[in-house]
């Protein structure tokens, strides 16, 4: 079995950069990466924080925290995967608000109506996310060099 192990520079070049192309494949299994870490980390600080603290709210700000620094690790491979279909950071950007405000959106609308407005805005913001990051997942990276670099299927 491989040794997995990562400085801080391959960390900040893999999940953390917004240089260069990302295909399919990496996408892929580092997106699976961030989400599984992630969730971990949130439920485990979670958890010690409520259970030292004894405060609902404080565990509350340390998960949106986490949930914020993966949208943002979420939004430098969209902006790769972005540009290896030759897209520039426009759709990314949109998809970084909307990761960023989701949280806030979802606490917002608690308690409401299923049918209300408010909820089906949310609910359609959701949506278009994980259809994005579907697609990202699905479609092929253009053939050869493009403005963000070269084909990382031609290494």
């Amino acid at each position: 079995m491989k040794d997995v192990h990562f400085n801080k520079e391959e960390l900040r070049e893999k999940f953390f950069s917004c240089q260069g192309r990302l295909n399919r494949r990496p996408f892929i299994m580092r997106m699976f990466g961030v989400i599984i870490a992630f969730t971990v980390v949130a439920l485990v600080l979670y958890s010690v924080c409520f259970g030292l603290l004894g405060s609902k709210t404080a565990a509350d700000g340390v998960a949106m925290v986490i949930s914020v620094i993966e949208v943002v690790s979420i939004y430098t491979l969209v902006v790769r995967r972005l540009h290896d279909l030759g897209y520039g950071n426009a759709l990314a950007v949109v998809y970084l608000v909307i990761g960023i405000l989701q949280p806030f959106l979802f606490k917002s609308v608690e308690g409401m109506p299923e049918d209300s407005m408010e909820v089906e805005v949310v609910q359609a913001l959701n949506m278009f996310v994980m259809l994005l990051v579907v697609c990202l997942m699905l479609i092929r990276g253009k053939r050869g060099e493009n403005q963000y670099g070269e084909d990382p299927l031609a290494r």
